[in-house]
């Protein structure tokens, strides 16, 4: 529906431009404005509720002890510190963040499909 109604609020700015009304030339801007931030609100609603289920691909870069940089997923950063290789001190803050946030996540999930 947005894009439809930009579409033709696009033509109508065409044609303003081409007669050099600018007063028409403001108003279809500004509608186009207002569509185009609909549509990106629109979008990151849709991320921001589809993220959850991926927390745990996310990578991230962290300084490893006695190693160099490694990439990790949110994932392989969960074992890790399961097993001792990592502790949240080796993690910076945005990391750790979303290592908990992601640790709640899947405990949650687990506790939604338990089977009894």
């Amino acid at each position: 529906m947005l894009q439809g109604q930009s579409k033709t609020i696009a033509e109508m700015l065409v044609k303003a431009l081409s007669e050099r009304n600018t007063i028409s030339i403001n108003e279809y801007s500004a509608r186009l404005v207002n569509i185009r931030d609909r549509i990106e609100e629109l979008l990151w609603v849709l991320n921001e509720k589809g993220k959850p289920s991926n927390f745990l691909l996310e990578v991230y870069t962290i300084n490893m002890r006695g190693k160099k940089e490694v990439s990790l997923t949110v994932g392989q950063i969960l074992e890790k510190l399961k097993i001792g290789e990592l502790t949240m001190n080796d993690l910076q803050a945005d990391v750790s963040d979303k290592v908990r946030k992601a640790a709640l996540h899947s405990k949650r999930l687990k506790s939604d499909y338990k089977i009894t």
